[in-house]
């Protein structure tokens, strides 16, 4: 089965404009490490959120610098994220819709693995389109889950 199209605010961009891709997902926020006079050492949660970064190789896609970046939008990864077969989504994640549905998969020695497609709220800016002496070109956009 092929990767399902990275839709970026309702936008399903043509595998032209992402052939090169990468994307990173990052936890954000919400906690702070503390020291006592001891030496111990303890952390304060309140929340966790996540950063996704990608890039791709080529121009940027004319339909992204139409896109309103003021408001939240729904950002749909080509990627599957893996996660262990007991472990829930993070909050504010959804799986994406048939056919691109989770996938279970078992290594030789027996552990398995979801591989689920997924889908979430998020902001972001703009993207950055970078040149080189080479005349490649790239461009990259962060999100951050609303």
């Amino acid at each position: 089965m092929n990767n399902p199209s990275l839709k970026i605010g309702g936008i399903d961009l043509s595998i032209i404009g992402w052939l090169d891709y990468s994307q990173n997902i990052e936890p954000i926020g919400g906690s702070k490490f503390f020291r006592m006079a001891s030496g111990a050492g303890y952390k304060l949660s309140h929340w966790r959120k996540y950063r996704i970064s990608i890039s791709a190789g080529g121009w940027i896609p004319p339909a992204l610098l139409a896109v309103n970046y003021d408001a939240p939008l729904v950002l749909e990864l080509p990627l599957p994220v893996g996660l262990n077969a007991a472990e829930t989504l993070p909050a504010g994640w959804t799986a994406r819709s048939a056919p691109w549905a989770e996938q279970t998969v078992t290594d030789q020695a027996g552990v398995s693995t979801r591989m689920v497609y997924v889908k979430m709220t998020v902001f972001a800016e703009p993207p950055r389109q970078s040149n080189d002496n080479s005349g490649a070109k790239s461009w990259e956009m962060v999100f951050e889950q609303a």
